[in-house]
């Protein structure tokens, strides 16, 4: 049935001013101790300016009205924000390779790998279970999270003690994996051509893996992010030495205000500049993991619940 339009209408305006509003996740609660510590100090200007006190950093107002410096603060807070999210979407696209190569191995294995007896048929459903494991070991590994007991439901005892002595955890079940491929094809019940589609698509899971794992390793250089600091508190420290002698009182509202945006932005490339965390912005790896393990277990034949693994925290509403 559809919604009345009215309906409708009211119901993404009252999304919109919720989203305006939402405090938890939000960037206001990161940089609020900053925003107070600065309204704080436009009060102090004010005050001063109150009784016709020379103010400090006089000689600095004019920054704020300097077009140079403007600009090139405008620029690299761009610059931050923009190099910030491409490392999101980066993170977002090879965990988008990872699903679509676990469904393909999954469903490969599945339908090419012919079982007669029993033990076969468990060594091929512990292989496919192993599949959505090594997304959680993957998803472990880009947290630094040295725990397997989000590895247990994949596992059998003697290689969780393996993965917990282990340097890669992902790396070892991929090993794990293609030993079992190779086996069957010494064995025959694989061709040589399949053999050669199964390992190509361990080889993209690879790729995926190390894509994370270069953003992880590699932050925004550390002078950058100094300098784009230095010239933040720069600015807010002049702004209210020129703004108070036209504005008195309301230059703590104005300072506040320019201190949200310059600090929001930068705040928020700090934020997006790590998307495999556990904030509310980062990707929601949970629930990728375990909507892989309810696609391999449909794959397999197998229509138990998945294994229960903590969800992320719910990523902000834009809608």
């Amino acid at each position: 049935m559809n919604k009345d339009p009215t309906t409708a209408s009211m119901v993404d305006i009252w999304q919109w001013l919720r989203t305006v509003f939402i405090w938890r996740g939000s960037i206001l609660s990161k940089i609020l101790p900053l925003l107070l510590l600065l309204g704080l100090y436009a009060a102090g200007m004010v005050w001063v300016w109150q009784r016709h006190l020379p103010l400090p950093l006089a000689f600095l107002g004019e920054l704020t009205n300097s077009v140079v410096y403007n600009l090139v603060l405008g620029l690299l807070l761009v610059f931050r924000t923009n190099n910030s999210y491409d490392r999101l979407w980066e993170g977002r696209k090879a965990w988008g390779d990872v699903v679509v190569n676990v469904r393909n191995l999954a469903r490969t294995i599945q339908l090419c790998v012919p079982v007669t007896t029993e033990p076969e048929k468990a060594r091929r459903q512990a292989v496919l279970t192993m599949l959505p494991g090594f997304a959680v070991a993957m998803k472990l590994h880009l947290r630094d999270i040295a725990d397997n007991q989000d590895l247990a439901p994949y596992f059998a005892p003697p290689q969780l003690q393996q993965l917990a002595q282990s340097r890669h955890r992902p790396l070892q079940v991929l090993i794990w994996i293609q030993d079992y491929l190779q086996q069957e094809f010494q064995q025959g019940r694989i061709d040589t051509v399949r053999l050669l589609e199964v390992n190509q698509l361990l080889n993209t899971l690879i790729q995926g893996l190390t894509a994370c794992e270069r953003i992880r390793q590699t932050p925004l250089p550390r002078p950058y992010v100094v300098y784009l600091r230095r010239l933040i508190l720069l600015y807010c420290l002049s702004l209210p030495v020129v703004v108070a002698p036209k504005v008195g009182v309301w230059t703590v509202a104005v300072a506040l205000l320019v201190g949200f945006i310059l600090l929001g932005m930068e705040e928020l490339g700090r934020q997006l500049e790590d998307p495999f965390g556990l904030d509310p912005d980062d990707l929601p790896l949970d629930q990728i993991c375990t909507m892989l393990t309810e696609n391999v277990q449909m794959i397999a034949g197998d229509m138990s619940p998945a294994p229960p693994i903590p969800t992320d925290n719910s990523p902000l509403q834009t809608r």
